[in-house]
């Protein structure tokens, strides 16, 4: 098919007019081809893409002293940032397409490095001689116009990961910061017979996890968000139910919290038996302040 300008053309959807070397406050949503990253890293914008988005962050802000990043996640297949501009010869497209040809440019670096070291030479990134490309072309932008708007957009993007419900195999999802699943976790895990008492010193931990529904285990939650640690919650009740609890919002808006939903929400005994189990099996060690003998924990402890 021959070109055709009346409609092969690509329309600008920059806002005709609008001055974006003059200063201003932006919301920027930049989108990336997720099996490209899923094949790099393993899980799309997962540990070392991740480090190098943020790296090169850094250096963004260090060469454009014009402008400086505000509020920002970094999502499974997409980056959400606030953008200041001060009035200046840059324009918010400049620093924009430098911030994602240096990401793409140490992306292809390590990928090739990689392949040629024979760890990704059946990688499906690779298309002939070309990598495939790291990001959609162009990217979306809303002009903030006030404070207000400023900060509403803020409060959405730190509240974007939490929201993004995401699976994680073998039936479970989950919401909340899923590279805690990579630190040292340290299960946690008591009877129901021991009553809430004040809490004792926990072990220090990474990353603390459980299912949180004991009176004790609940009393060492409390703790454990009012003195900001990291947790992993998978609860027998669903994700639904358990985001809103108290302090959990404050946790998931720092992204030091994960929950994850059991295939079982029932939150009967079978469902507990289900949530302790999951816990002993994936935890790096236990910490199991009361456990009543013959009870349910304990047959569980010993069948481990």
């Amino acid at each position: 098919m021959s070109y055709d300008p009346a409609r092969h053309h690509r329309r600008s959807i920059r806002l005709k007019g609008h001055d974006y070397a003059g200063g201003g406050v932006y919301f920027v949503t930049i989108c990336a081809h997720r099996e490209s990253i899923a094949a790099w890293g393993g899980k799309p914008f997962s540990g070392a893409m991740r480090a190098l988005i943020e790296e090169r962050m850094r250096i963004t802000a260090e060469k454009c002293p014009q402008m400086t990043w505000g509020e920002w996640v970094i999502m499974p297949d997409h980056f959400h940032a606030l953008i200041r501009m001060q009035k200046g010869p840059l324009r918010l497209g400049d620093v924009i397409g430098g911030f994602k040809a240096a990401v793409s440019r140490e992306w292809n670096r390590v990928v090739a490095q990689e392949a040629t070291q024979g760890a990704r030479q059946a990688s499906p990134v690779r298309r002939g001689a070309c990598l495939a490309p790291l990001w959609h072309r162009n990217y979306y932008e809303m002009i903030v116009r006030s404070n207000e708007a400023e900060q509403r957009i803020a409060e959405y993007i730190r509240m974007n990961p939490w929201r993004c419900v995401q699976a994680f195999g073998e039936g479970l999802r989950g919401i909340g910061n899923p590279s805690l699943w990579n630190g040292e976790k340290l299960g946690v895990l008591c009877s129901r017979a021991v009553r809430a008492t004040p809490v004792s010193p926990l072990p220090d931990a990474d990353v603390y996890f459980g299912g949180w529904h004991s009176p004790k285990e609940k009393e060492m939650l409390d703790w454990l968000l009012q003195n900001g640690r990291r947790v992993i919650a998978c609860p027998a009740w669903g994700i639904r139910n358990s985001a809103f609890a108290s302090g959990v919002r404050d946790a998931l808006e720092q992204n030091r919290m994960l929950i994850l939903e059991m295939r079982d929400t029932s939150g009967n005994l079978a469902a507990a038996r289900q949530r302790n189990r999951f816990v002993i099996e994936h935890a790096d060690t236990l910490f199991t302040p009361h456990v009543t003998p013959g009870g349910m924990l304990d047959r569980l402890l010993r069948e481990r």
